[in-house]
């Protein structure tokens, strides 16, 4: 290993080709105050400035290093290639601020300094090169930033942004924010800030020529790097995995995109080929978009890693750890070739992606929904192993319909969720292998008695909502889901089946404070909707009156009281009595609603019977195909 400094009129300025192997991440330095790009500016104005006022001398800024490695063998003639370990944002960031002096030097019509700045970034095209189109290029990025590269290097600004209108650029020709790629921020901010700097220096009465000379000789000359260049002895793959340098430190899916192109490279096979056509896909912004899963807030390669890592190992795995999960699974499956092992993690991708985008109405939405509700992704590596394993949709609709199931009725049931990731790899466990995939998972299930994993037989789920505190005791959405689908299996064909449920919300048919306006079963009006209440109000109570009291409590919250309205009714239907609930609710053309108002007088007795009718929907939504023992 050999380090040296040097200036970058050194670096920038032999004839040569830096090359970014295409396992590193594309460029990621940002334009937000206090980030990379402002503070490079800072120190590049800092540097013209001294060379614009005399009584300053010059001192040298250091920015940082580049590794670097050489092929074993460099054609003669070629342009020698340097492959970059380490510093891919510098030298990239540096292209970019050639570019923008250069295009700043074009408007000033100073064209000897056009010319200079071209000698940094393009090579004599009249010396041997074998491929001019690629080896005129001073630096070859990795193929995610090579075409916008390429534009702002062989183009002009004007062409740039009209390339990118409307993509990038607003018709005004102002840049827009989300979703621009980071290049493009860059260069448009360095162009931006050197004119701004331009103008401000002839205000104050400098030659044009004299700030842009000043400028491009404060790059060249003012910044230096150190240049490390390794030995054919040194692992440039591990020593870029452990690189934390300045620039942003490594996320684990660039620690991944590293591991596969280092195991692509030892098996000889050819990496821009592999990047092109399997990697690129997760190149996509929609897997570098955050996204929140349980508690944790991460890319959703990382997600997508994690499941299918399990899915393919009936493991558990620790996400803050998914480089190393990962680059286990690879060597433990030992595939034949990297082109294999992308092959399996695309198609999850591409599952991940479904389940993601499914629309309502189909299996896959479903239990998407259900997820997402009840905020599962411990599932997802079960899910995924189902679409990508099991061929029949005939058996993967049978296979999701059962683990919905699953999910709501011990949701009703109000068992633990706690052991969920064990669960998920115990069903992969029991279906991998079998031919008959939906059978295996059923036994699977019959053997799951514990109350952390198994299964509640309708006898439980129909006490559950005869008895439980639904309203308090299941969140808000996932209880809303219930109903929702009740509402649905409720409708018959006279029903409007466009009306959405999705804008709806839970609404207590007698209400919570019921006190005023609804009578208990004897006839009398209580004090207080408890009997602890009107006891720390000193109010009498009888036992008969007591017992009515506490069993209506009781039901209050339970599902039998609860329906779905339309947000703008909520508020006017409030305590109201029976009678004025009764026809709000009778004008509803929600089944759940025309239903309730069929009945004369709401009471406890008529929320039992709600309670039973509700039940049947239920055990008719979500079946189980499990016979519990001595009957059925």
């Amino acid at each position: 290993m050999d380090a040296k400094a040097h200036d970058l009129n050194f670096v920038l300025g032999q004839r040569q080709q830096w090359i970014v192997p295409v396992y590193q991440r594309h460029y990621e330095w940002e334009t937000d105050t206090d980030k990379q790009i402002p503070k490079l500016w800072d120190d590049l104005r800092d540097k013209t400035i001294e060379r614009l006022e005399e009584d300053r001398t010059p001192l040298p800024h250091y920015f940082g290093a580049i590794i670097y490695s050489e092929p074993s063998k460099q054609a003669f003639g070629a342009v020698p290639q340097r492959f970059l370990v380490d510093g891919q944002q510098r030298i990239t960031t540096f292209q970019i601020v050639l570019a923008a002096i250069r295009e700043m030097a074009k408007q000033k019509k100073a064209d000897h300094l056009v010319e200079v700045a071209n000698t940094y970034l393009f090579n004599d095209e009249n010396k041997g090169m074998k491929n001019a189109e690629k080896e005129r290029f001073k630096l070859w990025p990795s193929t995610y930033d090579r075409n916008l590269f390429q534009l702002i290097i062989k183009a002009n600004f004007n062409a740039v942004v009209k390339t990118y209108t409307p993509t990038y650029f607003y018709n005004t020709g102002r840049i827009k924010k989300g979703g621009t790629p980071k290049l493009l921020l860059a260069y448009h901010y360095l162009y931006e800030h050197i004119a701004l700097f331009l103008n401000d220096r002839v205000e104050v009465g400098d030659d044009p020529l004299t700030v842009m000379s000043a400028l491009l000789e404060g790059f060249l000359s003012g910044f230096q790097i150190v240049v490390i260049q390794l030995d054919e002895n040194d692992d440039a793959q591990e020593i870029f995995a452990t690189l934390n340098g300045l620039g942003k430190p490594l996320a684990p899916f660039d620690l991944i995109r590293n591991s596969v192109f280092h195991r692509a490279r030892q098996l000889g096979e050819d990496d821009e080929k592999l990047f092109d056509g399997r990697w690129k896909i997760f190149e996509k912004p929609f897997w570098s978009d955050e996204v929140r899963q349980g508690r944790l807030k991460r890319a959703r390669a990382d997600h997508l890693i994690a499941h299918a890592v399990v899915a393919e190992t009936a493991k558990d795995v620790n996400i803050g750890k998914i480089a190393t999960e990962y680059q286990h699974y690879a060597r433990d499956r030992a595939f034949p070739t990297v082109a294999e092992e992308l092959d399996v993690l695309i198609n999850h991708a591409k599952n991940y992606r479904l389940i993601e985008e499914a629309k309502d109405g189909t299996t896959v939405g479903r239990i998407a929904n259900v997820l997402r509700t009840w905020d599962l992704s411990t599932f997802h590596p079960f899910v995924l192993w189902i679409l990508s394993y099991v061929v029949d949709e005939n058996e993967q609709q049978r296979i999701l319909e059962l683990l919905e199931s699953y999910l709501i009725r011990r949701e009703l049931c109000g068992l633990t969720t706690k052991n969920y990731n064990k669960v998920t790899t115990s069903f992969i466990r029991a279906v991998k292998g079998s031919v008959l995939t939906f059978d295996a998972f059923v036994k699977h299930v019959e053997t799951m008695t514990g109350d952390i994993s198994r299964m509640p037989i309708d006898v439980e789920v129909k006490e559950a909502i005869l008895r439980r505190n639904a309203y308090g005791g299941i969140p808000t959405p996932r209880l809303r889901y219930i109903l929702q689908n009740v509402e649905y299996d409720l409708r018959d064909k006279f029903d409007e089946v466009t009306v959405s449920t999705t804008n709806l919300t839970i609404e207590h048919v007698m209400p919570q404070r019921w006190a005023e306006h609804w009578p208990l079963g004897n006839g009398a009006n209580a004090s207080h909707e408890s009997s602890f209440n009107a006891m720390m109000a000193g109010i009498p109570m009888d036992d008969a009156t007591k017992a009515l009291v506490d069993n209506r409590a009781r039901m209050v919250d339970t599902l039998g009281n609860l329906t779905l309205i339309t947000g703008s009714l909520n508020p006017s239907l409030g305590k109201a009595g029976w009678k004025k609930k009764r026809e709000k609710l009778a004008g509803s053309l929600l089944a759940l609603n025309r239903m309730v108002a069929k009945v004369e007088d709401w009471n406890e007795k008529s929320i039992e019977v709600r309670a039973n009718s509700l039940a049947a929907s239920v055990l008719r939504i979500w079946k189980s195909p499990i016979v519990p023992v001595g009957g059925s």
